[in-house]
């Protein structure tokens, strides 16, 4: 009697860590990471910055109204 029992509790025991793998590994799946920003630089002062925060005029970005006002700046 001792035997059967020991391998049925064998069969319940790996069942749950089939089960238990299966299920995490989905939730893995699921969860998705941010997507990353697409970051622009600075005309006048060459800093990157996102590109949602950044200012445009013609095809140039700017991290504030200051520098866009002073325009693009040659590059030392």
């Amino acid at each position: 009697m001792g035997l059967p029992r020991l391998i049925l509790m064998a069969i319940l025991i790996g069942g749950g860590i089939w089960l238990w793998r299966r299920f995490n590994s989905r939730s893995a799946r699921s969860t998705q990471q941010p997507s990353a920003q697409t970051v622009v630089r600075c005309a006048h002062c060459h800093v990157h910055i996102p590109q949602d925060r950044a200012i445009q005029k013609n095809q140039h970005w700017y991290c504030s109204t200051e520098h866009l006002q002073q325009g693009p700046q040659a590059r030392d």
